[in-house]
């Protein structure tokens, strides 16, 4: 068991002045089976407009809101304490839509060649997901920039490479060939400065961790922020807004032990 000090923050400027700026975040971590949240705080700047709070169709927390007045900077910060009881998630069945390959998932020629190659062989779920996240790792070559997020499963697979989100759509599309329901995870991990992508398996009574950016199940310094069947369903930060304006982004976490 650990206790943890989390620290997230997405800061957006823009090149000139935005206006009717409305926006939907999952940024806040919630408590289930493996980890307890506590305090948790999200500040928003500008303090402009309306923010409401809800849930999602998958339990993740929503904060949704808009902006009207002018403004040339966005900024979302999230803090709080998690305490990590163990490495699995919740228990309890699992919805029939996590066995179900989506657009981002879907497996072509080069998923589906890759699967034939690489069958895991073990008996219990957990262990033939290992085998997978195993083959999928040693197949892979982490490079940032070569994908984005509307980047396929298929072509991830295609290139050989890109980052956590890419080797997570992989590992779900194989799983999903396999029969096995899982989900996409983002979060946080210790030691990255950033955001991160995972996967849950459920092996039908509970859900539990694998990275397949790392080879490894999560342990204890992994801080779930939201899950969904892919990307899409989870995104940590969505919005719209009017005007004629680029933007910069930047995004910092940090995860100190208690």
């Amino acid at each position: 068991m650990k206790r943890l000090r989390f620290e997230y923050e997405t800061k957006l400027e823009f090149s000139q002045c935005v206006t009717g700026h409305s926006f939907t975040l999952r940024c806040t971590p919630f408590s289930d089976g493996r980890q307890t949240i506590s305090e948790p705080v999200c500040e928003i700047s500008p303090k402009l407009g309306e923010v409401w709070r809800s849930r999602d169709s998958f339990g993740n927390i929503l904060i949704c809101g808009r902006m009207d007045e002018p403004h040339k900077d966005f900024s979302f910060k999230v803090s709080g304490e998690a305490q990590i009881v163990n490495s699995c998630g919740g228990s309890g069945a699992a919805a029939a839509f996590y066995g179900f390959q989506t657009p981002l998932t879907f497996p072509g020629e080069k998923i589906l060649s890759f699967y034939e190659r690489n069958k895991p062989s073990a008996a219990d779920v957990l262990s033939r997901a290992e085998e997978l996240s195993a083959s999928l790792y040693e197949h892979m070559t982490y490079i940032r920039g070569v994908t984005g997020t509307e980047t396929t499963a298929e072509q991830a697979m295609e290139m050989h490479s890109g980052v956590c989100q890419d080797y997570a759509h992989i590992l779900l599309s194989l799983l999903r060939i396999e029969g096995i329901r899982c989900r996409y995870v983002s979060g946080l991990a210790f030691e990255f400065g950033e955001t991160h992508a995972w996967v849950e398996v459920h092996d039908g009574v509970r859900w539990t961790g694998i990275d397949p950016t790392h080879n490894r199940l999560i342990g204890d310094r992994y801080i779930k922020l939201c899950h969904g069947r892919d990307y899409a369903d989870c995104p940590i930060e969505r919005g719209i807004y009017i005007g004629n304006a680029g933007s910069i982004q930047t995004v910092s976490s940090r995860i100190t032990e208690i």
